[in-house]
């Protein structure tokens, strides 16, 4: 029953981005609520600002002896989905007509997000059916999650006498490090979108017609400041950029040897232990900068001297850093720059975007109890090292200082490539740390994208939040041909279900 339910909820094209499936949104929040009222979940369409998609409230009531002090666990995901057209024949399956081959699943959404979210919904069921459900666990799906959360905030605010008080939120919207050990996330980066444009009094412009060295060309100037923003290997150069981040404790130190023991005992072409550390250090605990596009006026053509160009470009912001201040220092910083050039043009910051850094307590009870499921449910990991195809070809440098010489970063391609076939034991080295038979601790990990939802949800309900990934490294969520592997689905399930089960006990 789980495989078809999921099936079906796949194939509503739940795609935000596009207003020609707005109608298919509304279909799929629609089906996913049956599927939840057909367990006995009270619920309800919680409506957002037109024309944004609704967000699906269900509660499902424990105990009845037990109302005064039930505990309640909010369960968040999203019903909307990537694009996913196949006008190039990229895709193996219809998109949106879920296939089971070789044990996964392939259809998008199966992984980011419809699976995880059917997992916790049967995990819910299974529990009510055995009259075991002690606590309330309240789901918060929404449809606009894709497209940076437009609308939750608000309808989830206009409705908190509805929601209640929450004990703890969890969700399930990621992925392993890599194919073969269970993880959890304790931390995810902000984020600010930005737009920059400069624009002049005159029109597009022909070059040999109208170029000289007096002009003020938008284009120029946007380049010359844009260069401002970054310096050598991408140092940010807005002041006070870096300051208010925090520093890497013992504690956090020892997850990061944990990560780097597991990744190169079974795949040694990662390399040195100290580079694979730093790469992912760089990728999830530190702030970024990125300029994503260009776009200009007039015609396509190299003669052009356009009255407009603007760059959209974004921040990636790590716990301690306010999105806010942040927005507010880059938009100064860019304006003061802006005005050393004596331009005749004119410039626009636009605060396009933004989603707060959120960073859990990996020593919480929320955390502790899903490091024990993960544990009962996944058993002992295959850590056994796999021979190293490049030998002694890799032959690493130690990373210097943040801005100085750097590793290559360990993507999540490699990660998932190095980890997904069986590993072949190399005979000839010895790993005292290998243990055999025993259930693994999961990896304890950041990642680099955000998720908006997270951190307004423990600032609302002042409940603190943990992060469960489903699926593996490999994926390709948001690519062509998503999976998930149906063991990670039915594993999910049983490990929400022991969750629900055990953590109100706490």
């Amino acid at each position: 029953q789980l495989f078809e339910s999921l099936k079906r909820f796949v194939a509503h094209r739940t795609v935000s981005s596009n207003p020609r499936y707005r109608g298919d949104c509304r279909r799929g929040a629609s089906y996913l609520r049956s599927v939840l009222k057909g367990f006995g979940a009270t619920t309800e369409m919680l409506t957002t600002e037109d024309p944004f998609n609704p967000v699906i409230f269900a509660r499902f009531s424990g105990n009845s002896l037990t109302a005064r002090h039930r505990k309640k666990i909010l369960f968040y995901g999203h019903y909307d989905v990537i694009a996913a057209e196949d006008e190039k024949g990229k895709w193996i399956v219809d998109p949106f007509s879920m296939q089971g081959i070789d044990g996964y699943l392939y259809g998008r959404g199966t992984s980011d997000n419809k699976g995880p979210i059917m997992a916790a919904i049967f995990a819910v069921a299974e529990l009510n059916a055995e009259q075991a459900l002690d606590s309330d666990i309240v789901f918060l799906i929404e449809g606009e999650e894709e497209c940076g959360s437009r609308g939750f905030a608000k309808a989830v605010q206009k409705n908190k006498e509805l929601i209640g008080d929450i004990d703890w939120i969890l969700l399930a919207n990621s992925y392993w490090l890599d194919d073969r050990t269970p993880c959890l996330t304790y931390g995810l980066r902000g984020v600010i979108h930005a737009t920059v444009q400069v624009q002049s009094e005159h029109p597009d412009l022909h070059s040999g017609v109208d170029g000289s060295a007096q002009l003020d060309e938008s284009l120029k100037d946007l380049v010359m400041l844009l260069a401002k923003l970054t310096g050598i290997h991408g140092k940010v150069e807005i002041p006070g950029f870096y300051d208010p981040i925090l520093p890497l404790t013992r504690d956090e130190e020892s997850l990061y040897a944990d990560i780097t023991r597991s990744l190169i005992r079974r795949n040694p072409d990662l390399g040195d232990p100290e580079e694979l550390s730093a790469s992912l250090m760089r990728r999830w605990r530190e702030a970024s900068l990125t300029i994503h596009r260009f776009q200009t006026s007039g015609p396509d053509n190299a003669t052009i001297i356009p009255r407009k160009a603007k760059a959209s470009l974004s921040l990636r912001l790590v716990p301690n850093q306010e999105a806010n201040e942040v927005g507010k220092a880059l938009v100064a910083f860019l304006t003061h720059e802006f005005q050393k050039f004596g331009s005749n043009n004119e410039l626009t910051v636009t605060i396009d975007h933004q989603a707060e850094p959120w960073l859990g307590d990996f020593n919480s009870q929320i955390f502790q109890t899903l490091e024990q499921a993960i544990m009962d449910v996944w058993g002992p990991v295959d850590d056994r090292r796999r021979r190293s195809s490049l030998g002694d070809a890799l032959k690493p440098s130690r990373s210097g200082d943040y801005f100085g010489s750097r590793p290559l970063p360990a993507t999540s391609s490699t990660l998932a490539n190095g980890s997904a076939a069986t590993p072949k034991e190399d005979p000839n080295v010895h790993d005292p740390g290998l243990v055999l038979n025993r259930a693994r601790k999961p990896l304890y990990i950041r990642e680099g994208g955000s998720i908006p939802a997270i951190r307004f949800l423990e600032k609302e309900f002042g409940a603190p939040a943990a992060h469960f990934p489903c699926g593996q490294a490999s994926d390709s969520a948001h690519l062509d041909n998503e999976r998930f592997r149906l063991l990670n689905l039915y594993k999910s399930k049983d490990i929400f279900k022991r969750v629900f089960r055990d953590l109100p006990q706490k």
